[in-house]
């Protein structure tokens, strides 16, 4: 009897030779072939047909253990394919069998195996088998963000399979696996039209590295991608540190719909340093944390009406996008808070004499006052544009004698040749800005003395930001109670407050941020922080 069964084993191996012989299949390209041919074979009666699947789960098995998966999955895939038909009779015994090998040899097959061969033609074993293995097998290959799209699509299409808890527990257990608090990616314009930026920022970042590793967090690592300056490539850099299982994203600076959609797509939190208000709007994993006009003209506001007791303000613009923006928000900030705007006044941005402006202004507002000087119908004059038309306006407005009022200025006057060009022109000055490296704050002078240190330069706005961003994703990342990505950007949204070199940070649902801003003044010829 064992030696009969020999020679009906090596009849049927025979046949399937056969087969793929008259199929003109060579080595490579049995799989496929030999599925198709064995679909065709003629249906036998019931006896032999009982025979023929257990010989070929038999043969199965055998090529299962010399590594020839393919062909085993074929001989498998027909022998299913004929206990599912309705004459199979006794075959269906053999059905959890077959199924039971199947799941044995996918356990360590290549995903790739198992996807190809998930899509080929008259496939009859049942596709979810390879699709809870081809999740598992990525999973077990640490790639972490493929085994989760398939574990979700797994989900997706069979809600109501008896695995479902397991893979939503895959799930649960990848984000973990996936999050690795210790590796930041970076991405910064490290060559191209706006190296300098990224350079700079870069030094904030890397003195973040030394300011966490004393407060103890340690053995930290970057990922620095190079946006060269271009959006797109930004885009692609996210991609990048995708692979690289990063925890979040810092940067890029100059943004893109496509960056962020990116990295949405991906899950990962993405903080840029931008003023772009409209940025986190992109999706819930998208922070931005940077100056914004919104933020000084709230700033500026905030300071007048409640510190000052100011009610009534003007604002003297130049006739271009920025100075219109500035000039639309410091309106609805004064009805904002429920004082007078008595004056809008635009002058010409490419100008050098303001006379004809500073006329206007004076006839529509001021009156002459006790020994011939002029009074204003406004408490506080807003000029928002940049420090080298503010060095030739300013003069101007004193020799017209336009003067007796607050001056309020944006950041862009904070600058020393504003001091040196405007020396007897700046005084009741407020200025706004995110970075003061004069402040009291602890962080701001822990910060200004270790970069002065590091690099022998004094820093700016953009290396202080930078070293803020570093410090806030690292710290929220590192509590014990954050252990995915998902987790993190809900702690970021509203529940993560951050005391840095900039002063003071938190975020919204919105992932926009919330900053209290720096305001200064002049005193004798030099910045001065304005405490509150």
């Amino acid at each position: 009897m064992i030696y009969a069964t020999h020679i009906k084993f090596g009849l049927f191996v025979c046949l399937i030779i056969a087969l793929s012989f008259f199929t003109g299949c060579s080595r490579k390209t049995v799989p496929v072939t030999l599925s198709s041919d064995l679909s065709q074979m003629p249906v036998q009666d019931t006896a032999d047909r009982q025979e023929s699947v257990e010989e070929m789960i038999k043969l199965a098995g055998m090529l299962s253990d010399q590594g020839a998966v393919e062909d085993a999955l074929l001989i498998y895939n027909h022998a299913y394919g004929l206990t599912q038909r309705p004459e199979a009779g006794h075959d269906a015994v053999f059905r959890s069998a077959i199924l039971d090998d199947v799941e044995r040899l996918l356990s360590t097959t290549d995903p790739q195996e198992i996807q190809k061969f998930s899509n080929i033609k008259k496939l009859s074993i049942p596709r979810d088998i390879f699709d809870y293995w081809l999740g598992s097998r990525l999973s077990q290959r640490k790639d972490y963000d493929n085994a989760a799209k398939v574990f979700n699509a797994f989900l997706e299409n069979y809600p109501d399979h008896p695995r479902t808890g397991q893979v939503r527990q895959f799930l649960a257990d990848l984000k973990t696996l996936s999050f690795n608090k210790k590796k930041l990616g970076v991405i910064l314009p490290m060559s191209g039209k706006y190296k300098l930026y990224g350079q700079k920022a870069m030094k904030g970042i890397e003195l973040a590295l030394a300011r966490l590793s004393e407060l103890g967090i340690r053995d930290l690592t970057i990922v620095v991608k190079d946006s060269q300056s271009d959006s797109a490539q930004a885009a692609l850099c996210v991609d990048q540190l995708g692979t690289e299982k990063v925890f979040s994203i810092l940067g890029p600076i100059y943004v893109s719909k496509q960056a962020a959609d990116k990295a949405q797509a991906l899950g990962i939190p993405m903080m840029a340093l931008t003023q772009q208000t409209e940025f986190p709007q992109y999706g819930d994993y998208i922070f931005s944390n940077f100056i914004t006009p919104e933020m000084q003209v709230q700033a500026l506001g905030a300071y007048v009406f409640n510190e000052l007791g100011v009610t009534s303000l003007a604002v003297l613009y130049p006739d271009d996008k920025y100075g219109e923006h500035y000039m639309q928000l410091f309106s609805q900030m004064i009805d904002q808070f429920g004082g007078q705007l008595t004056a809008a006044q635009a002058y010409d941005g490419s100008a050098i004499d303001f006379s004809a402006s500073i006329k206007n202004l004076i006839s529509n507002t001021g009156t002459e006052g006790d020994k011939n000087r002029m009074s204003f119908n406004f408490q506080a004059l807003f000029i928002p544009d940049s420090v080298s038309r503010i060095n030739l306006l300013l003069p101007q407005l004193v020799y017209y004698d336009a003067q007796g009022f607050t001056l309020l200025g944006t950041n862009l006057w904070h600058s020393d040749s504003f001091l040196k060009e405007t020396r007897t022109y700046n005084k009741n000055t407020v200025i706004c800005d995110g970075y003061f490296s004069g402040s009291a704050n602890p962080e701001t002078i822990w910060f200004s003395k270790a970069f002065q240190a590091l690099y022998q330069e004094e820093p700016g706005f953009l290396e202080a930001i930078a070293f803020d961003t570093a410090q806030i994703l690292f710290m929220a990342a590192n509590a014990d109670d954050i252990d995915s990505r998902q987790r993190l950007k809900e702690v970021l949204q509203g529940q993560f407050i951050f005391d840095g070199a900039t002063g003071h940070t938190r975020f919204d649902e919105t992932g926009t941020p919330h900053k209290s801003l720096f305001l200064i003044t002049v005193k004798n010829n030099k910045f001065v922080e304005i405490t509150r």
